[in-house]
């Protein structure tokens, strides 16, 4: 077995079948992956669309698991524990992959020993219209990265996002995995994850790999699209970088305090820029954002914002 596929999932059944159809066009052989399913005590229906699937596709090495702990980084560590692969990447439950995705990690990986982990490039799928705040500066908080078509190997503070990130299983022994203390959990918008374990990566002087033509497509629902979503992952992206920080010390705390001060002067820059140009919700989103992001690292208790 070659790579697990892990999908760790809450409550997002409506996006499954287009993940499991994403999965059965793979152009690598069935035979080399796997897919390891998450349940983590969603709701709704996921038991029985992943029993269908299973039903519908014995070609298909794939395996149904439920975590009670609540929390994505509690699923992703689960995963790691289960999966059989020599390597895994991580699938969001709302994205689906390009048709070679799982045949490049694999090739990549088997290609370049030095290569502890790896990510490309996360497009957006709108399921509606453009919102009209919707700008570049922006997009990462609706999952888009792109660092543009060639290869290149990352340092800090550059890193794969979570929903196009792999890695060798045997990493996991040399700098531990997910930090369970961040990530999303349940409903809540916090993150931090997947910067806390590139940290501890790069501290390890691992090398990490962008390569573009591995692709993913993240989903972005209307409601995802509004004032309310970008407030709450605003506030959590704020107060993940408190709690990252403060795990450092005082000094990181207060560089991040420094960091969001110039960050406040860019955001100022852009929203006038903006302005001038007639995109007044992009203009009025940017400080909005910024505001929100800074209630996060200040505050001891971002809920009560919420």
């Amino acid at each position: 077995m070659k790579l697990t596929a892990s999908i760790c999932t809450y409550n997002r059944e409506k996006y499954l079948p287009q993940i499991f159809n994403s999965i059965l066009n793979q152009t690598l052989s069935p035979d080399l992956f796997e897919v390891v399913l998450i349940n983590n005590n969603s709701p709704g229906n996921t038991k029985e669309l992943c029993e269908q699937f299973i039903e519908g596709n014995p070609n298909v090495n794939f395996r149904y698991f439920e975590e009670y702990q609540q929390g994505l980084s509690f699923a992703r560590n689960r995963s790691i524990e289960e999966g059989l692969g020599e390597y895994i990447t991580f699938l969001d439950d709302d994205a689906f992959i390009d048709s070679e995705y799982f045949e490049i990690i694999v090739r990549e990986f088997e290609n370049n020993r030095e290569v502890e982990a790896l990510g490309g490039k996360i497009l957006l799928h709108y399921e509606t219209e453009i919102p009209s705040w919707e700008n570049k500066y922006l997009n990462s908080i609706l999952g888009y990265f792109n660092l543009g078509d060639e290869e290149r190997y990352l340092k800090l503070p550059q890193y794969p996002r979570g929903s196009n990130m792999a890695f060798r299983m045997s990493m996991f022994q040399k700098i531990g995995m997910f930090d369970t203390n961040f990530g999303r959990t349940g409903g809540n918008m916090m993150g931090g994850e997947e910067k806390e374990i590139f940290n501890r990566i790069y501290k390890s002087e691992l090398t990490v790999k962008y390569v573009p033509k591995a692709i993913v497509y993240h989903c972005v629902p209307i409601e995802r699209t509004t004032s309310k979503f970008v407030k709450t992952q605003a506030i959590g992206v704020g107060y993940s970088q408190r709690l990252s920080s403060k795990k450092d010390g005082a000094w990181a705390y207060f560089k991040a305090l420094f960091l969001e001060k110039l960050k406040w002067i860019a955001s100022i820059g852009l929203s006038f820029f903006y302005l001038f140009q007639g995109k007044i919700g992009r203009s009025s989103m940017l400080l909005r954002f910024r505001y929100w992001v800074s209630l996060g690292l200040l505050s001891t208790n971002p809920k009560r914002y919420l």
